[in-house]
């Protein structure tokens, strides 16, 4: 089991690196995944990939913005921000900053999509943020009540609020059984109503449970790469 562990690690540092291309990242982390749950269970793969997720998640989109820059110079401006950096640039951190009177709080951002502009730093625009979670266990209501802080703000409210999730709890799979909604759960249908994207890392997660804004989680490549076009209109 030390072995999995250390090679899923190493995944994570080639990702960071650039070593592996980030839209084959996970493909490569779910083959470990089938058999770390062979040995080891569910839940045991469910508490040592909770504590490198959103590491693991910003790593994947950073390798992936990296790509896009060395493909073409229109994504030279794409930065991948943690919530540190968003913290420490403080253009950033003042158009992302939400107004309590006099005070100022960032957001629950984990991640944060940025475009630098080079000739103007002031001119900089924050395209989304992006909050982590391995299951939701009701903190559904944390991203909905900062997306819904954003739009109340002419200045903030083009930004996106994206979340990724492993979904331990199947919360956004469509079941028909139980109570629920249409086979919807109450936390997929809040989300789903008010988030711009919802990406999920599970790789049993049906394409037909997918939506407009329900997706598996390679779908947020294309998605990175719209917001980029959108922001040139």
């Amino acid at each position: 089991m030390t072995n999995l562990k250390l090679e899923i690690e190493s995944i994570i540092l080639k990702i960071e690196a650039g070593d592996i291309p980030a839209d084959k990242a996970w493909d490569k982390i779910k083959k470990l995944k089938e058999e770390y749950v062979k040995q080891r269970g569910q839940q045991s793969w469910n508490s040592f990939i909770g504590h490198r997720f959103q590491g693991m998640i910003h790593a994947i989109l950073k390798s992936y913005a990296r790509k896009l820059k060395g493909e073409s110079r229109a994504f030279n401006g794409l930065e991948i921000l943690t919530e540190g950096e968003a913290k420490n640039n403080e253009i950033i951190l003042r158009k992302l900053a939400v107004k309590y009177g006099d005070f100022l709080l960032l957001p629950d951002v984990d991640s944060a999509i940025v475009w630098i502009d080079p000739t103007d730093k002031w001119n900089s625009e924050i395209l989304a943020v992006i909050s982590c979670k391995t299951s939701l266990r009701e903190r559904i209501a944390q991203a909905c009540y900062w997306k819904l802080k954003l739009i109340s703000s002419d200045v903030q409210k083009n930004i996106r609020v994206f979340l990724a999730t492993a979904d331990n709890d199947n919360d956004f799979d469509i079941d028909n059984d139980g109570g629920r909604f249409n086979g919807r759960s109450r936390d997929r249908v809040i989300s789903e109503y008010e988030l711009d994207g919802i990406y999920i890392l599970k790789e049993d997660f049906d394409s037909n449970w997918e939506s407009d804004k329900v997706k598996r989680f390679e779908r947020i490549f294309n998605d990175i790469i719209q917001l980029v076009k959108n922001k040139e209109r």
